[in-house]
């Protein structure tokens, strides 16, 4: 265990520095040359110490998935919530997922882009139970686009009555130009990306989520 010294805030502090770190080297190495050695050098902390709080680079890798899918089903409730109707609270989340998939782009991508491993890599071994916990936070926010499906199709606005099928055009929609940023594709053809990114998601809402 952490040593007893450092109080319940300054242990979390460390656990995120550690998962920020790993996150750091999968996105520049790949997950197959993520090793607890070069965590520690970089996170600069020993092997010994880095062990008093995950046990290995599969806990790890779980542990990053469940920090980021906790961080993107708050940012995606907090637009839900301030909405004032479902028209602000659908562009509320989106560009919500646009701005977290921006601004934390390493989690977004170990989320959405790299081969690491998933709760199916997991099955049948002693982390099944935590690499499950990760899954249904993951969940949470699926479930909150089903939720608002349901809510706009019960207020006349013109989308699919297949709820996976809307699930997919609108993340398809938004991961792609998350993407399209990210991978700095989109910077190779206009000045001002960030703008233009904000500009098509907004034109992608509007046709989307206009009503009748």
């Amino acid at each position: 265990m952490p040593r007893t010294s450092m109080n319940d805030a300054e242990i979390s502090e460390t656990r995120e520095k550690i998962l920020d770190t790993a996150a750091d080297i999968i996105n520049e190495e790949g997950y197959q040359n993520l090793s607890m050695r070069k965590i520690g050098s970089r996170a600069g902390m020993t092997a010994a110490n880095l062990y008093n709080y995950y046990a290995s680079k599969d806990e790890i890798n779980i542990a990053i998935r469940l920090r980021a899918g906790r961080i993107l089903y708050e940012d995606l409730l907090a637009g839900y919530e301030t909405g004032r109707d479902m028209a602000e609270k659908v562009w509320l989340m989106m560009k919500a997922y646009i701005r977290y998939g921006l601004t934390k782009s390493n989690y977004y991508s170990i989320m959405f882009d790299m081969p690491t491993p998933k709760y199916a890599d997991y099955a049948d071994s002693p982390l099944e139970g935590l690499a499950r916990q990760e899954k249904e936070s993951s969940e949470q926010s699926v479930g909150l686009l089903y939720r608002c499906a349901k809510e706009l199709k019960g207020e006349g606005f013109g989308i699919p009555d297949d709820p996976d099928l809307f699930m997919t055009i609108v993340w398809g929609q938004l991961h792609g130009l998350v993407s399209l940023y990210n991978n700095n594709s989109i910077s190779e053809i206009v000045e001002t990306p960030d703008k233009i990114i904000e500009k098509a998601a907004r034109t992608a809402y509007e046709i989307f989520f206009r009503q009748g």
